[in-house]
């Protein structure tokens, strides 16, 4: 059958259609050249127009009308008429077998689908999808952590609840994730600071960071002269546990003893936990009814209550009086379940105390950042692997200008 002699328009830089060997309704197949009569030698820099051979290499480009379109590429082979060395000549549009409108495609829709799903639609492998994402992440990364990062946020994720967690870092004025970097201990954090630099380093003024001593290590190893600032939330997840457990014994009753149910403390365990100022006055009221329950209970909400007002004060002298003010009042009530809290303030006191001097920064882009990942590991399908994991979330969070 001879082949149709139809115009194809590719609009592609400096490439001509041959001919066109297939126009069929599934698929559509041309045969292209480089409009170069020449080229310099990358050996030499002298231009040879002297072909030492032809051959014709399959590209696959982007579909058309839902037809897949294959490029066939008479790539020539030039010999150096200065040097004598050969080389086959390159196309800035096209890569490993692949246009980089098709690249560029593949990259965009990993923002939306499975790795899987994305196979399918270009007709390619998984591999070779994975692969031109993780080189395109690769060089994404590589770019965000080039600038300088003033302030900096750390946290960790589970990619298996219990079984596997990472570490994720923002760039906490820009929003964008710098790493994903294996594991949550301190050789994980310092990996990632010895492979910036010392310099970079020294750009860093403010890092965030949830309550791990790991974490810790390695900032002060790496970045002590910025402030370490301990995130609020993780921070206020530790003075509500207090409360928790002081609901929870209550509940359950002294030891030797039957549980003592209480209804009413139960169903305002979620009220309990609330800043007293957020309540409107039906959910005071039912608060209220279920405190009563107890007097432990009471004295262990009013505890919390001034532990919520630390992140209130208007500076950090403030915030000391109000740390000691919670001191004075546990100690009139010696409610065991406050140890460990009083513990965690000894412990990360400085780190508290920074919240305010940095002007209330926290680790809240980064909580909204893991929770869109969230959404990558269902579209994935449960991703387990670290490497494929981190390359996806890069190009999942792009960050927005503050």
């Amino acid at each position: 059958m001879l082949p149709d002699s139809m115009t194809v328009r590719l609009h592609l830089h400096r490439i001509r259609v041959v001919e066109v060997v297939a126009d069929l309704p599934e698929r559509l197949e041309v045969v292209i050249r480089d409009l170069r009569s020449g080229v310099r030698c990358p050996f030499c820099g002298f231009r040879t127009t002297k072909v030492h051979e032809t051959r014709a290499t399959k590209i696959k480009d982007l579909p058309v009308s839902g037809r897949k379109v294959t490029l066939i590429w008479l790539r020539r082979r030039f010999s150096c008429t200065s040097c004598g060395e050969r080389h086959t000549e390159t196309h800035p549009t096209i890569e490993n077998r692949m246009t980089t409108r098709l690249a560029r495609a593949i990259v965009k829709d990993a923002t939306q689908l499975s790795i899987t799903e994305i196979a399918r639609r270009y007709g390619l492998s998984w591999d070779t999808v994975m692969t031109i994402v993780k080189a395109w992440s690769g060089r994404l990364g590589d770019h965000r952590r080039k600038k300088p990062c003033p302030v900096l946020l750390v946290d960790e994720v589970s990619l298996r609840r219990r079984h596997r967690y990472v570490t994720q870092i923002l760039n906490g004025e820009t929003g964008e994730l710098l790493a994903t970097i294996p594991q949550r201990d301190a050789r994980a954090l310092s990996s990632f600071f010895a492979a910036q630099g010392h310099r970079w380093c020294r750009k860093v003024k403010v890092i965030v960071t949830d309550g791990s001593p790991s974490y810790r290590v390695a900032v002060e190893a790496h970045v002590g002269h910025a402030t370490h600032v301990l995130d609020r939330f993780h921070v206020v997840r530790w003075f509500a546990s207090g409360l928790i457990e002081v609901r929870r014994r209550v509940q359950r009753g002294e030891p030797g003893q039957s549980p003592v149910f209480s209804p009413v403390i139960f169903r305002t365990r979620y009220l309990q936990l609330a800043r007293a100022e957020h309540l409107d006055g039906d959910q005071f009221g039912r608060l209220a009814l279920g405190l009563t329950e107890d007097p432990e209970l009471l004295h262990a909400w009013r505890l919390l209550q001034q532990l919520y007002g630390i992140y209130d004060a208007r500076d950090e002298a403030e915030a000391k009086d109000r740390i000691e003010a919670f001191v004075r009042s546990w100690d009139e009530t010696q409610i065991p379940e406050f140890r460990s809290v009083l513990k965690a303030l000894t412990q990360w006191l400085p780190e508290i105390l920074a919240f305010h001097q940095c002007d209330g920064i926290s680790n809240g882009r980064l909580e909204g950042t893991n929770n869109k990942v969230g959404v990558l590991k269902r579209i994935a399908y449960g991703f387990v692997n670290v490497d494929n994991f981190g390359s996806r979330a890069l190009l999942w969070c792009p960050g927005v200008a503050s």
